[in-house]
């Protein structure tokens, strides 16, 4: 039975996103109210075009409802997964965990922002959603990968308890 040492489930709650989303759905209301106001001899495809431009604010919100980031940290390993995007957890064994640090990253700087990113060979890979505090892994292969956390002291205590079993 693998012993559990953290979870954290985070999402996307920052108050600059939903603002953009907030313009973006005002921006469509404007759009419709005006479409339905004014007299279009192609009235039918203009309301089609309307109906699927819709769907894409919708959906962005829906989106952002649902996203988040789950990591757990268990006696076997660690695992992370952006859900519902990602159907597979991505599962990293301890014995590939060379090392590791709680720190301080800058998300625009370093990864081009938040999600699942890519910062280049530098900085490796990272799952992050908000903060700038984060789980580096470096791991056995000479890769990053960073992992965001709202958590950093029970993050640290965490990966002392799965790389003590090990080393």
């Amino acid at each position: 039975m693998a012993r559990a040492y953290f979870n954290e489930t985070q999402k996307f709650r920052q108050w600059w996103i939903w603002l953009i989303i907030f313009i973006t759905v005002i921006s469509w209301g404007y759009a419709l109210i005006s479409s339905l106001q004014a007299e279009k001899a192609d009235k039918a495809s203009d309301d089609l075009v309307l109906i699927l431009t819709s769907a894409i604010p919708v959906l962005l919100i829906i989106l952002l409802m649902v996203l988040r980031l789950v990591t757990r940290i268990r006696s076997e390993g660690v695992y992370v997964q952006f859900k519902p995007l990602q159907f597979k957890e991505k599962f990293i064994p301890k014995e590939e965990i060379k090392s590791f640090e709680v720190r301080k990253y800058k998300a625009l700087f370093e990864y081009g922002g938040w999600g699942l990113r890519s910062g280049g060979r530098k900085y490796g890979k990272a799952y992050n959603v908000s903060g700038n505090m984060g789980l580096q892994l470096y791991l056995a292969n000479g890769k990053k990968l960073l992992i965001g956390t709202q958590k950093p002291s029970e993050i640290q205590k965490a990966m002392e308890a799965l790389l003590g079993e090990v080393r």
